[in-house]
């Protein structure tokens, strides 16, 4: 399992070791360098003297003795050599010189002398071919840069448990305002799904909490949803299955073939009814379910007006038949009628108007579904020669189960609520009026300009 504690002490860990390990590097190296340039100046120094010192008297006593570690001497005495070269010929040498001179030319150099290795200054004289050669053996320089190398990191070698801890408090102390945010959520219910207070979180987490604000506040309206879906499908289906039963009995009990034949015809009406009500509760739970997400219901998507307004007013022509009611259509010839809205979703909208046509217009009547275009956007437009709708309850028929008074046909007062909520989803304009000559319901859905405007004939094509 992940986890961000961790990581960010290993990580850091990591970078601390990196850091000191080139500060490590680099303070070998600026040693080395100031170490070399300090012991050659030494070097320079040392043979200038020594020269001078020729000039005072010959130094052959000391190319005949021997070097000796006297007691008040340094160990590095025998690691420092001095030759005095008169031509070909050695004058005055002590230390580890050999016999050869220490190196070919005057100047700075490094030499090999048997198995070390030395650097050697050679100082031209004030006579001919005269030549003063000072060398030192590298393991002086190499001792001296691991002394001062050493010394120098050992505070940060000591500090190194300070350091571990210092980076895990830090670490703990930076990941504290998770931990409450994780405590404050797990509080959380589905009776308590209040926001987080973003502004005592850190800048670096407040995304975070906004996200699970955003969808504690989508869930709160899931959950809202749903009960008030079985609230309304309690109240609702109440009666209609309560009038079920009471047909059944009456046919259970009847005895008289015409009584049975008619409370069966009413348990069949009963059942339908039911139905019908238990699709458009199912219907309006889905739209309910996520407000703000307009691709839950079947996605986004072109679809044609045209064809889901006669798909509709085909598949409800036996319905309009049977209650003597003309239903027709008015589609534009030629034209698909393309716009923003999945083709499910056109047909609920078309199939809940012409339903809610057919159940108010009396029988000899006439329901009637056009498709047209008026200023660059599609109009859905239905119409039905029923009681119509008084300019008082207009606003209100879009309410769930509001029905107006005085209304006698058997309904849910969903269908409209249903329509409402569709056109709020993909941005479509709804308005009622009157019907043709003042009578009856006339409802316009105004679609969006689609994205893609053909030319559209002025002719129309009816069915019927």
């Amino acid at each position: 399992m992940t986890s961000i504690r961790r990581r960010l002490l290993l990580a850091l860990l990591g970078i601390w070791i990196m850091v000191w390990v080139a500060v490590a590097l680099i303070s070998l190296d600026r040693s080395g360098h100031e170490i070399a340039e300090l012991l050659d100046a030494q070097l320079a120094q040392t043979a200038r003297v020594l020269h001078e010192l020729t000039l005072v008297g010959p130094l052959s006593v000391a190319a005949a003795a021997p070097q000796t570690l006297s007691p008040v001497g340094h160990p590095y005495e025998f690691k420092l050599s001095f030759q005095r070269w008169q031509g070909d010929r050695l004058v005055a040498s002590f230390g580890a010189a050999p016999s050869q001179p220490l190196a070919p030319t005057p100047g700075f150099s490094d030499q090999s002398i048997g198995s070390a290795q030395w650097r050697v200054f050679g100082l031209p004289g004030t006579l001919p071919g005269e030549v003063v050669f000072v060398a030192q053996n590298y393991t002086i320089r190499q001792e001296m840069i691991r002394f001062l190398t050493i010394h120098a990191l050992q505070p940060i070698l000591w500090s190194l448990p300070l350091t571990v801890f210092l980076i895990w408090w830090a670490v703990s102390d930076g990941l504290r305002p998770l931990q409450r945010v994780a405590r404050d959520i797990g509080q959380r219910s589905a009776e308590r799904l209040e926001p987080i207070d973003g502004q005592s979180v850190p800048t670096e987490i407040r995304p975070l909490t906004e996200a699970l604000n955003g969808l504690m506040e989508r869930l709160d309206q899931t959950l809202a949803a749903e009960r008030r879906f079985a609230a309304d499908a309690s109240h609702e289906l109440r009666t209609p299955f309560a009038i079920i039963r009471t047909y059944a009995q009456i046919a259970q009990r009847s005895t008289a073939p015409d009584e049975r034949r008619a409370a069966l015809d009413q348990l069949i009406q009963g059942v339908d009814r039911a139905t019908h009500l238990i699709s458009q509760l199912l219907t309006l739970a889905r739209l309910q379910d996520d407000e703000h997400d307009v691709h839950r219901v079947s996605g986004r998507g072109f679809a044609s007006l045209a064809k889901a307004a006669t798909r509709a007013v085909t598949d409800r022509q036996a319905a309009a038949g049977a209650r003597s009611i003309g239903l027709t259509a008015v589609l534009p010839d030629g034209d698909p009628c393309v716009v923003s809205a999945p083709a499910a979703v056109l047909g609920v909208l078309v199939g809940n108007l012409i339903e809610n046509g057919i159940k108010y217009t009396p029988a000899g009547g006439q329901v009637r579904v056009a498709v047209l275009w008026q200023r660059e956007r599609l109009v859905l437009r239905v119409t039905d020669s029923g009681p119509g709708i008084p300019v008082g309850d207009r606003q209100r028929v879009f309410d769930r189960f509001y029905r107006p008074a005085g209304q006698v046909e058997p309904g849910s007062g969903l269908g409209l609520a249903i329509v409402r909520r569709l056109c709020d989803r993909y941005g479509i304009e709804i308005s009622l009026g009157d019907g043709e000559g003042g009578t009856g319901l006339r409802v316009d859905l105004i679609f969006p300009a689609p994205a893609r405007v053909k030319p559209h004939s002025p002719l129309g094509l009816r069915i019927s």
